[in-house]
């Protein structure tokens, strides 16, 4: 790292430092913005010394639709007060440095060294604008918007815009049809929203780094940017496969999901069942498709929910398709160009997701919690690679075309010593293990990956207004066989920063 980095960097984390000293009398009042305006209750009633990470409670009161069952908290209360506005923004700010190597030159052709570039800035993260709370008793709402930027990311490129989630959730739907009490075992949610995942990725306070396992995709570089392993990559664009469906994103559709209580556990079980669109899957190659994909995931705790207090097991899966080809129909311009029609892809073929997942605690201080996840592409998937191995042909091995089968996971460990309230510590490890590539020829390791992130995070201020933490991250990724030298790939990404919302 050059010296001015260097500096920069040391400055940071000791006016950080600074801060930490000056901020001890700070006091300890804690509470997430929205619903601290409308209860005025701390925020570790929710959060564990983090946000946006839920404890416990706050998972149960997310299950139960945001709602504590009291006349006072719904919209319509007349002695509605303190200024209640369930809107919150958030986002970081502070510098951040990212290394990535193995890259092709521009003059290359066909490279026998890789090359390194590093980027380095001051700037943010990000915008999100979220609105989550009670339309009417058991009517649960959620809003989640992105604006376009064009500095985010710590100016290395602009941020697109978009309503990332959107949905009404019915709580208690058999009490609506008159079938029962309020147990919450029957909840409908209808719109775009993340899926009920082994561990939320919106609610990790990590920030630099993915639940990788929830993105991968198969036979395509995961760092992205270098020449190695197939070199059809740099001929026929960034993506091999026709599946670039991603667990950790937002999806459009219908949730059926519910808890109840087991005594003989003396925690939850807790399902989830969705159908989802597939109308988000190879937007830009196909426009998208008209099928449903199909996720559910069932959880039992013990002793607890499972992440502040007792245990969690769990099961997960998705069988869906993705559209390979866009529909013969296409609109025309006024320039005289053609596009595609959204959500009209056609030629579908499946994939499957399942896995297990499971979470414990000791003493209130530490949540150790992890996924293992097979994964399935079938060989219908790969088609396009039939003709980039014609491209690809004087430059790489090629093979057969199969299905693709993979594996992958993550465990973390959090750990909020009970001396230091304040403070969260984070690691966590993931890796993606192919054992059998979508193109016979491709070596056995090619893009697996793994990948180490750490973290160190303050929070210092915490009101019924405003949240603010102190935040140090560190990932290192490494994508075996995909770099300009067919080695590997690395990527070093450090934060440093202030994460907070209001």
């Amino acid at each position: 790292m050059p010296t001015a980095r260097i500096l920069v960097v040391g400055l940071f984390v000791v006016i950080i430092a600074i801060l930490s000293g000056i901020v001890q009398d700070v006091r300890d009042a804690e509470a997430i913005p929205a619903f601290a305006r409308k209860y005025d209750f701390a925020c570790n009633v929710c959060h564990v010394p983090s946000f946006p990470k839920l404890n416990d409670f706050g998972n149960l009161f997310r299950d139960h639709g945001y709602q504590l069952g009291t006349d006072q908290e719904l919209p319509t209360f007349e002695g509605l007060t303190k200024g209640y506005w369930p809107v919150s923004f958030r986002t970081t700010v502070g510098y951040q440095l990212q290394t990535k190597s193995g890259l092709v030159t521009s003059a290359a052709v066909f490279p026998s060294q890789d090359v390194k570039a590093t980027t380095g800035s001051f700037g943010f993260t990000g915008l999100d604008i979220l609105s989550f709370g009670i339309l009417a008793r058991d009517i649960t709402f959620g809003i989640v918007f992105t604006p376009g930027l064009k500095s985010a990311g710590f100016n290395t490129g602009a941020s697109d815009s978009d309503l990332e989630s959107a949905f009404i959730k019915l709580d208690n739907l058999q009490r609506f049809v008159g079938l029962g009490e309020n147990n919450y075992l029957m909840n409908l949610k209808v719109g775009k929203f993340e899926l009920d995942l082994p561990f939320s990725e919106k609610r990790s306070p990590t920030l630099n780094t993915p639940f990788v396992a929830y993105h991968y995709v198969a036979g395509t570089p995961f760092v992205g940017g270098g020449f190695g392993g197939f070199t059809a990559t740099a001929l026929s664009g960034p993506t091999l496969s026709g599946n670039d469906f991603g667990l950790g994103d937002n999806h459009a559709g219908a949730e059926l999901a519910g808890i109840t209580p087991t005594a003989f556990t003396n925690g939850y079980f807790r399902y989830s069942l969705n159908a989802i669109s597939n109308s988000d899957v190879n937007q830009d190659a196909t426009g998208g498709g008209r099928a449903f994909q199909f996720y559910g995931h069932a959880t039992q705790s013990f002793g607890g929910y499972g992440v502040v207090s007792g245990h969690r097991v769990g099961v997960f899966g998705i069988a869906g398709q993705a559209p390979t080809l866009p529909s013969t129909a296409f609109t025309i311009n006024p320039d005289g160009s053609v596009s595609l029609i959204s959500g009209a892809g056609e030629t579908n073929h499946s994939f499957s997701r399942v896995g297990v997942d499971a979470s414990t605690t000791w003493g209130g201080q530490v949540n150790v919690f992890g996924a293992w996840m097979f994964a399935k592409d079938t060989q219908g998937l790969f088609q396009s690679l039939t003709t980039a191995h014609a491209l690809s042909a004087p430059f790489g091995p090629t093979g057969q075309v199969q299905e693709a089968h993979w594996n992958g996971g993550f465990i973390e460990a959090d750990y909020n010593p009970a001396q230091f309230s304040k403070w969260l510590l984070i690691y966590r490890y993931d890796w993606i293990t192919n054992t059998q590539q979508p193109d016979s020829a491709f070596v056995g390791n090619f893009n697996n990956i793994t990948s180490h992130t750490a973290m160190i995070r303050y929070n210092f201020m915490f009101s019924n207004r405003t949240d603010i933490a102190l935040h140090a991250e560190y990932s290192h990724l490494r994508d075996r066989g995909t770099a300009a030298s067919f080695g590997d790939q690395r990527q070093n990404t450090m934060l440093v920063g202030l994460d907070f919302a209001f």
